[in-house]
Parts: structure tokens; C-alpha cells; sequence
């Protein structure tokens, strides 16, 4: 048996469909269900709710299209605007390079301009307020300015002074009869009537100020002034107050300043305020530090003198000052007792033909030698200075005749004005010391006395002075100052008896004669003046014509003498005195 496997042949079948049949079916089916469905379900709610929602989300498409279309457009127009600031941009840009360009052009000019005029400048800058507004007139390329004022001043002293408006705080008068003295009916009766007990008032017109200044560029760097100034507190012989009131005029400024802007140097030589007064700003004239009282004495402590003088002063960048001047020298006072045979010939013997009087110029054969140092700061200005001054005469005692002598002396000085309160509160002080300074002390007291073989010996002393003044407004000033002057003597003893200048030199001078009590004076030796003062500036006009001031001030002024030893006629003693002044001023500056 055979293995045989019959396989029958593969049956024929109808063929299915094809797959691009069945899609066709597909597509057909999809097409009839989205016309047929819709309308069989047509009125179902739930879809008809779904269509609203599709409808409702194509509009807020549509919405946000729109939105989307506006930002894109706005966005433009930014990118536009951008683009239109940096081409504005670019454009100022260009214009500020093209401005700078011609600013430096103009201030390499204005340089050029401000250096023509530069020497200018800087001396208007250092011109007091009060010269600033005064007239003048151009002449020749000299400037002249006038300045000055009119004034009617009142002085009322509680003794008397026997002074105009000024007052000779050393000649205050002694109460001649202080206690302790042993004098008889008549004296005390001549002692009461005198001018210690005698007030006194006085009216005057004669300070009043006359200026006049030139000014003009030698070169661009080289500014030259001249400058006078006067007023009519001379005392000629024929000087009086009778009927005429006829008074003398007098020099008081009279000097040539040159000032090398460049280089920084200056010079002065004529008249003017010694180099140890005290300076505002730098080391240049008219810019002193003066009281502003009324008492045309001043006050005690203030250093100064009005004098001829060769002055030559350096500055750097105008911060820093150095200075030396040579002065016109002078002494002014010599006092004190010697023995029997001692004396010192000081003064210029009487001489006809001349231009000095005698007995009031002394023996000098040196200048006073001044040099200062100065510093201005935001603070403020301060300065120091040094002073070597030169005594000369012919002396005598019982052993020497007519042998020359000559005597140095130093002293330093020192000086500061502050801003306190910018324009508002100055302060100020001021002072010097060391050996015969009296005559730059307002007080003048004695410079030296005579020693004990004749030679002049210089006392030391000095002078102090502080104050304040409050600006209230532009036109009302209220000042208060405190300054005094003082010598310590100088005393020797010889045969048992104390002689010189100083304490226990002098006996009590019991004994007066009616001349001498009636005038206040008796030989004390002065020790110290001192004074306090308060008053006040108001400018009630100040406008096109000038300004109107009023000033009042009050002043205490107090002189102490060394003691005086015991004698017959009283008990020792330390004598004091003292005067109360008002003096009123009323001032028109007319330009």
C-alpha cells in the first residue's frame, strides 16, 4: 500500500473587495452621516447648545484675530517711533558735538578776554563794599572814583576830655581828691569843681570824609592806584570854635599801590594804615578791619597807625599773603622818675626853618620794621605778624655826658576775622605784645622809660581786642567789642629810692593846687585802659541818591594807674578812673 496523499486542487472563490472600495465606502458613509445625522438630531437640545458654544468660540477666534492684527500694527508703528528717536537721537547728538565744539571756541575766547581784564578783577574784588558804589568817570583810560561822606556827629562824656569827637582815653581825668588824701577846704572844693566831675557835650561836623581814587592798567598784568583821603580834624593854630568853627583839613591816605596781577607782588608807598592793622582779606589796602564806632579815636586795643611807609607784599593765588613794610618810627612816650642828673634827650631840638615841630618828632635812626603772614580759608582770614622798632637819643647822668644810646625792641602780633554765621554773625579778635608797642595801642600809652644811667629802656605791654557783630538785615548792624591796652613798667632802686615807671614810683600827691585840680591831672603812671562797647548802624536810606546812616554807641572806658606809695598826705593807694560817652552820628554817602 502505497503512501500516497491526494491533495485537491485549491478551490476558486469570488474575490473580495479591494481596499480602494472599501474608502470609497467609507467616504460615502462619512458624507451621508453629515447630512443625514445633523438632521435626524436637528432638534436635539444638547446639540444644538454644542453648536452655539462652537459658534461663540469661532467669534472670540475671529476677536482675538482682530486684537492680534492691532497689536502687530501697533507694534509698527512703535518699531517706526523707535526708529524715528534714533535718528532724533543721532541728530542731537551730532548738534550737542557741533554746540560743544563752538563752547570750547567761546571759552578759549572768554579766556583770552577774562585774562585782558583779569588785573581788573581781582582788585575790584578786594575793594571794600564801601568804595564799590562810589562815582566816578573814565579819563584817558584812568578811572576816577569819588567817594566819602557828609557827616553831624554828638559826643556826650560823663568827664570831660576836654576833646571833639575824639577821645584821648589816656587823658581821662583823675578824681583829685579819691578818699584818702588829706587836703585842705580849698582843694576840695577846687577838686569838686573840676573836670572829673564836669560832663561836657560836643558837636561836630569835622569828620566828615573826602576820597578820591584813580585807577588804570599800566599793562594787561599791571593795575596802578592812587589814593587820597582826608578829613577836617586838623589843629591848626588858628583852629577854633568861637564863631567860624574854622578847622583844618588833613591828609590821612595819600599813596600809590602797583599790583602785578601776574606774578603776584604788590606795592605800596605814601600814607596809609600800617602793615600791624589788621586785614579782611589778603594784605592789600582798603581792606582793614577798623572799628566801625564812632569815636574817631577808635577804641583801647585796637592795633594801628596812619603812617609813611614802603610796603612789599607777595601772594599766592590769592590764599596765601606774605609781606614786610618799613615804617615811619616814632616814639611817643617816655616817662617815669629819675635820679638827681639822669635824663635822655629823645626828642628834635628846637629848629626854625623847619617842617617839624619840636618836641612832638623824637630822635630815630631806624625804621619800624613790620612783616606779616596771611591765610584765607573757608573760615575765614587769619594772620600773624612780627614788629622790631628802633629807640634812639642822647643821655646824661652824673658820670656820662651826651653819649648816643640806641635800643631794639620786638613784639609779636596776631589777627583773625571769622564768618561766623555767613552774613550774618563776624567775629574778630586781634592783639600784640612785647616791648615799647604803646604807640600802636590806641591809648598810646608810654612806650619806655628812662633807666637808670640815662638809656632808654622799652616797657613791655600790648593791646587786645574781640567783638562781634550782628547783621540783622542788609541795613541794620548791631556791633558789642572789648579791647584793652596795658604796659607792665619797668623799676629800679637806687639810694633807697624806686625810680622808673611802675608801682610805688610815685608819692602820694596829697597836695594840689587849684590849676591842677580843676584840669584832673595828676602824675600818675598808667597801667591799662580799657573799654567795653555796644551800638548800632542803620541805613534809613539806601537807594539811586547814596545812603542815609544813623549811628548810636555806647562806650565804658576804665584807666587804672600803678599803686602810689604812702605819704604824709594819705595811705596808699592804686588810682582808678573811668567815663561814660554816647556819641551819636548821622552820615549821608553821596555816592
Amino acid at each position: 500500500m502505497s503512501n500516497t496523499r491526494n491533495v485537491s486542487p485549491p478551490s476558486r472563490t469570488c474575490p473580495g473587495p479591494s481596499k480602494r472600495g472599501l474608502t470609497t465606502k467609507r467616504t460615502v458613509a462619512a458624507l451621508l452621516s453629515a447630512l443625514v445625522l445633523p438632521t435626524a438630531f436637528a432638534d436635539d437640545p444638547q446639540i444644538q447648545q454644542m453648536q452655539q458654544q462652537v459658534n461663540e468660540l469661532e467669534q472670540r477666534l475671529q476677536e482675538m484675530k482682530a486684537q492680534m492684527e492691532e497689536i502687530q500694527k501697533k507694534n509698527k508703528e512703535i518699531a517706526d517711533k523707535n526708529k524715528e528717536i534714533v535718528n532724533t537721537t543721532q541728530q542731537i547728538s551730532n548738534k550737542n558735538q557741533e554746540l560743544e565744539s563752538q563752547h570750547q571756541q567761546l571759552q578759549a575766547q572768554t579766556f583770552e578776554i577774562s585774562g585782558k581784564f583779569k588785573a581788573i578783577q581781582d582788585q575790584w574784588d578786594l575793594i571794600p563794599t564801601t568804595n564799590k558804589n562810589q562815582g566816578g568817570f573814565i579819563m584817558d583810560g584812568v578811572t576816577l572814583a569819588f567817594g566819602g561822606y557828609l557827616a553831624e556827629e554828638n559826643a556826650i562824656r560823663s568827664s570831660n576830655l576836654q576833646a571833639d569827637i575824639n577821645s584821648p582815653f589816656s587823658k581821662i581825668p583823675f578824681n583829685p581828691n579819691p578818699g584818702n588824701l588829706l587836703l585842705t577846704p580849698a582843694q576840695s572844693q577846687a577838686a569838686a569843681s573840676g573836670y572829673y566831675n564836669q560832663s561836657s557835650f560836643n558837636a561836630t561836623a569835622r569828620q566828615s570824609r573826602f576820597t578820591v581814587m584813580a585807577q588804570g592798567n599800566a599793562d594787561k598784568n599791571t593795575l596802578v592806584t592812587g589814593y587820597y583821603e582826608m578829613d577836617w580834624l586838623g589843629d591848626s593854630p588858628t583852629a577854633n570854635g568861637t564863631q567860624s568853627n574854622s578847622y583844618t583839613a588833613r591828609v590821612r591816605h595819600l599813596y600809590t599801590n602797583i599790583d602785578w596781577m601776574d606774578r603776584g607782588w604788590h606795592l605800596l608807598a605814601g600814607q596809609s594804615w600800617s602793615l600791624a592793622v589788621l586785614n579782611t582779606q589778603g594784605v592789600t589796602p582798603r581792606n582793614e578791619e577798623i572799628p566801625v564806632v564812632i569815636d574817631a579815636e577808635y577804641m583801647p586795643g585796637f592795633v594801628w597807625n596812619r603812617q609813611a611807609q614802603i610796603r612789599v607784599v607777595k601772594d599766592w593765588d590769592k590764599k596765601y599773603w606774605a609781606a614786610i613794610s618799613l615804617e615811619q618810627s616814632q616814639t611817643s612816650g617816655v616817662a617815669g622818675s629819675t635820679p638827681t642828673g639822669v635824663l635822655n634827650n629823645y626828642t628834635l631840638p628846637a629848629q626854625a626853618g623847619g617842617l617839624l615841630t619840636p618836641g612832638n618828632y623824637s630822635v630815630n635812626k631806624f625804621p619800624d620794621i613790620i612783616g606779616k603772614l596771611a591765610m584765607e580759608t573757608e573760615l575765614g582770614h587769619y594772620e600773624v605778624f612780627g614788629m622790631l622798632r628802633n629807640f634812639d637819643g642822647t643821655y646824661t647822668n652824673p658820670n656820662v655826658t651826651a653819649a648816643g644810646q640806641s635800643s631794639w625792641a620786638g613784639s609779636m602780633g596776631f589777627g583773625s576775622v571769622l564768618k561766623i554765621i555767613p552774613h550774618t554773625l563776624d567775629f574778630k579778635i586781634s592783639g600784640l605784645y612785647g616791648n615799647g608797642v604803646g604807640r600802636y595801642g590806641t591809648s598810646t600809652l608810654n612806650d619806655a622809660t628812662i633807666g637808670p644811667n640815662g638809656e632808654l629802656t622799652p616797657m613791655r605791654g600790648g593791646s587786645f581786642l574781640t567783638g562781634l557783630t550782628l547783621h540783622v538785615k542788609p541795613t541794620f548792624d548791631i556791633y558789642a567789642d572789648i579791647g584793652r591796652d596795658w604796659i607792665n613798667g619797668y623799676t629800679y632802686t637806687q639810694g633807697g629810692q624806686t625810680y622808673g615807671y611802675g608801682n610805688n614810683v610815685l608819692a602820694n600827691p596829697g597836695q594840689f593846687t587849684n590849676a591842677a585840680a580843676l584840669s584832673g591831672y595828676t602824675p600818675y603812671n598808667l597801667n591799662s585802659v580799657t573799654q567795653e562797647t555796644v551800638g548800632f548802624w542803620w541805613a534809613a536810606y539806601k537807594g539811586y541818591y547814596g545812603a542815609a546812616k544813623v549811628g548810636v554807641q555806647y562806650s565804658h572806658t576804665g584807666v587804672s594807674a600803678f599803686s602810689v606809695r604812702a605819704s604824709q598826705y594819705g595811705g596808699a593807694f592804686t588810682p582808678y578812673t573811668f567815663d561814660n560817652m554816647i556819641l551819636t552820628s548821622i552820615r549821608f554817602y553821596p555816592m
